[in-house]
């Protein structure tokens, strides 16, 4: 299983501004000596070593993420901007320029969720099939609503492609490509799940965005803790830090302290802080990572829990 990350930003979508290239180039100025510049060598390898917030960005695309199986097939979980990019890829690849499909698993229908639908090239090119799972009923509703006339020019009936609609319980698992897929409701407004991928081998992806989990929540974690227990990677609802949350009680996000408490707990092997905040910029999110990192050797600094920041481009292997 191959994750790819295509959206990471929560809420809303969010471009780099010019100050912000501005401020990176700079810092590149500063950190960079004669020797660094001598040669294209020389030069490719000084940026290379540069950390992420400076050389490039976390992104700006809302939710969206990429698995490949084993079997080279596609699972997609949600829709949100990072989708457009995803689909250029794809067919980049060779797949879904018809007679081929995927599967998509929506975990709610909040707009920086489904956004990015209707600007997946897929969906458009006859002989591709959507194959489309979610824990709520309606989902189907829920996606034609955005795509009514006086919201986009083309409505979900002028789509080429073949979607196809599947509910399923929480209580229940479905089989998709290979692997099997249970889910969990979350606190959100409006209500949200967590799905977790588990492959013949027994390696397991839970993603887990949208999820408020406060100190409250943690008193009867019980039940959570089953569920994420020793996923090899579980990505996680981190939009805020730990004092923001507590000031934006039920506004349906985590803080990164919260949900490294909870990996630690539940034997997670790697645990992706996610959905981030459209006001963070690229400093911000380092500040982010490197407090969850501090935060985890402080409370229990043997423990092996592995902490990254999503970012678009990254790549996990199981």
């Amino acid at each position: 299983m191959i994750i790819r990350f295509w959206g990471v930003r929560g809420s809303l979508a969010t471009a780099i501004t010019a100050q912000q290239v501005e401020q990176k180039i700079r810092k590149v100025l500063e950190l960079a000596s004669p020797a660094d510049l001598l040669t294209p060598e020389s030069i490719e390898n000084f940026v290379r070593n540069l950390p992420l917030s400076i050389r490039g960005t976390y992104g700006g695309n809302t939710t969206c993420v990429e698995i490949q199986t084993d079997e080279n097939k596609t699972i997609i979980i949600d829709a949100g901007t990072g989708l457009r990019p995803l689909g250029n890829s794809l067919m980049a690849r060779g797949k879904m320029t018809g007679m081929d499909e995927l599967a998509f698993f929506f975990t709610h229908s909040h707009w920086d969720h489904i956004q990015g639908l209707m600007f997946f090239v897929p969906i458009f090119i006859p002989g591709n099939t959507l194959n489309i799972f979610s824990c709520f009923e309606d989902i189907e509703t829920r996606l034609r609503y955005q795509m009514v006339q006086t919201h986009f020019p083309i409505t979900f009936d002028e789509l080429g492609s073949t979607r196809n609609f599947t509910h399923f319980a929480e209580t229940s698992s479905v089989s998709v490509y290979g692997m099997t897929v249970s889910a969990k409701s979350v606190r959100h407004p409006g209500g949200c799940y967590s799905y977790k991928f588990k492959q013949p081998n027994g390696k397991t992806f839970v993603f887990c965005s949208d999820a408020e989990f406060n100190l409250e929540a943690l008193a009867n974690i019980g039940p959570y803790i089953d569920y994420f227990f020793g996923a090899d990677v579980l990505v996680f609802d981190t939009q805020y830090t730990f004092e923001e949350s507590l000031q934006k009680i039920d506004w349906g996000h985590s803080s990164a302290a919260i949900a490294t408490d909870i990996a630690m707990k539940s034997q997670v092997k790697k645990l992706v802080l996610y959905h981030h905040d459209p006001s963070y910029d690229d400093a911000k999110m380092d500040k982010v990572l490197m407090q969850a990192i501090k935060y985890k050797s402080m409370m229990e600094p043997d423990h092996p829990l592995q902490i990254v920041a999503a970012y678009e481009g990254l790549e996990i292997e199981l």
